[in-house]
Order: structure tokens, then sequence, then C-alpha cells
């Protein structure tokens, strides 16, 4: 069995991916999913998500 230790930006970051998920969700429900606000913080979620599963390589 592993052990994860979430590391401080590790918290960081899943606060601000399921806060900007949330926001999408909100915005995609009220403009459609192809506003230009929903896919901006579309692409904000990708890059966010990137660097979350960069610091999982690095542990």
């Amino acid at each position: 069995m592993l052990t994860y230790f979430v590391t401080e930006p590790q918290e960081r970051l899943d606060i601000a991916i399921e806060q900007l998920r949330d926001q999408m969700v909100t915005l995609g429900t009220e403009y459609g999913f192809l506003h230009p606000d929903v896919q901006q913080a579309s692409r904000k979620l990708d890059q966010l998500l990137l660097q979350y599963y960069a610091l999982q390589r690095k542990q």
C-alpha cells in the first residue's frame, strides 16, 4: 500500500481546482457550455490539472 502525503502546494491546487470546477459548471448552466467565459474557465482548469499531475509525478 502506498501512502501519499499532501503538500501545501498540492492542497492549494486541490482547492483551486474544486473552486474553478464549480465556477465552470455554474457558468455553463447559466450561459451554455460553449460560452467564451466557460471555455476560458475550462482552459484555466486544464492548466491547474496539469500542474496537479506534475506534482503527483514528482512524489
